[in-house]
């Protein structure tokens, strides 16, 4: 027989990504949110609600921090087996999550609706860290699944699960936090859009949903230890739209507007070291994105550093983005200099 529990009662569940504290129904709005649990059962299933939609976002479940499983889900309201035919006298910990980011098209947050197990749910302590992410479609994991040669934007591409920010929130034992969006930049969208830049909505719940365009009550969470801006790549697109005179000025505007994103972040985590991290697709911004952390550091916004990522190369995952290995690499470099850094 299952037992029917809220996902918002903290003391079954520890919650994961931003949240509205006074939202009624336990909300997912990023990639990356979710819960953990620890629990010995032998089947755990989930009812979910999603609003009709363009774009199906996916779930995905980890067993003590393995994945295990990786969902698509139905608009309307329905119940999902996530674990069967576990075995009992086994406990472990178990972390549902929005595997794919939100998307403009949608009109509403995936909701949780109730958890149902033959097990006692009880929440884990909190992990002593908490790392933020804000970036682009490579924060959110797009092209860590597929075939690398399929092109077309689909949700099936995504997964968070499989992308850095995962491996290193595991690596260093830290909770995450993540504000990405695929094709946003620093400055611009890749199709040059200035309205599509992260800044603009960093101090929204979820600016891209309608219902999530409120403030967001930095005071009700847990402020980051470390927060790993990776942007830039889209702003290259941008760039390479304009003509080479206007160019020269673009880069600028980057700078400014990656300091301005600095100087934002700190006044939310005035504790946090602030890591840029840069070059998954190459580094043409490097010169314009480093001045912005030199800049900071000399206006004396300490705690703010550089790191040169490895280019992928022919490591090439769906939608001409870095596959698995090349997040494997990434997340090792993100992972020693955030260890560097905090120590």
């Amino acid at each position: 027989m299952l037992t029917c529990y809220n996902p918002k009662n903290e003391q079954h569940f520890l919650r994961m990504g931003r949240l509205e504290p006074s939202e009624q129904v336990c909300a997912l709005w990023w990639s990356g949110s979710g819960f953990r649990t620890r629990i010995d059962c032998t089947r755990l299933e989930l009812e979910a609600e999603v609003a009709e939609g363009e774009h199906a976002p996916w779930l995905a479940v980890a067993v003590d921090g393995a994945p295990v499983a990786r969902l698509p889900l139905m608009a309307g309201r329905h119940r999902y087996a996530l674990l069967e035919g576990m075995e009992k006298g086994h406990p472990h910990e178990v972390t549902v999550s929005r595997d794919t980011q939100p998307c403009d098209s949608d009109t509403a947050p995936l909701l949780l609706r109730a958890v149902y197990t033959d097990g006692m749910p009880f929440a884990p302590m909190p992990r002593p860290a908490l790392i933020e992410f804000i970036g682009d479609s490579l924060t959110v994991g797009e092209g860590c699944v597929g075939p690398a040669g399929a092109m077309e934007w689909r949700m099936a591409w995504i997964s968070n699960q499989l992308a850095y920010p995962t491996l290193v929130s595991e690596r260093l034992n830290a909770e995450k936090r993540v504000i990405a969006l695929g094709g946003w930049g620093v400055c611009r969208s890749w199709d040059a859009n200035p309205d599509c830049a992260i800044g603009r909505i960093y101090d929204r719940l979820c600016a891209v949903v309608p219902s999530g365009d409120i403030p967001f009550d930095f005071a009700a969470h847990r402020s980051p230890d470390a927060v790993v801006i990776n942007l830039g790549t889209n702003d290259t697109s941008a760039m390479n739209s304009l003509e080479p005179a206007d160019r020269a000025s673009m880069k600028a505007e980057i700078t400014r507007s990656a300091l301005a994103l600095i100087s934002q972040v700190r006044v939310h985590a005035p504790h946090a070291v602030i890591l840029w991290a840069y070059g998954m697709c190459g580094d043409p911004l490097k010169e314009c994105l480093r001045a912005a952390v030199e800049q900071a550091q000399a206006e004396g916004n300490g705690r703010v550093a550089w790191l040169a990522l490895e280019s992928y190369g022919a490591e090439m995952g769906s939608r001409s983005h870095p596959g698995r290995k090349a997040h494997e690499r990434a997340a090792e470099q993100i992972g020693d200099e955030l260890l560097r850094l905090i120590n």
